[in-house]
């Protein structure tokens, strides 16, 4: 899956000049701080690690796993 960043229209998204962490200067297309790596993704409007429909499909498949693994637990009784 790809994260995908959802703006609205007319905002144009602002990176940040320095980490949040460290404070070292980074780039507008860095996804981590190249001095500690923080991770970038969703900070001061960078593109979020994850998107609701990865978050969503992510939820139901450990339903879907969850309810497998019982059917298996109930059908070895």
């Amino acid at each position: 899956m790809s994260a995908q960043f959802e703006t609205p229209a007319g905002t144009p998204p602002v990176a940040p000049a320095a980490c949040p962490l460290c404070g070292t200067a980074v780039g507008a297309e860095a996804n981590r701080c190249g001095t500690c790596g923080y991770h970038l993704a969703g900070v001061a409007g960078r593109p979020s690690a994850f998107t609701r429909p990865a978050i969503v499909w992510t939820a139901i498949g450990l339903v879907l796993v969850y309810v497998a693994t019982l059917l298996v637990v109930l059908a070895a009784r």
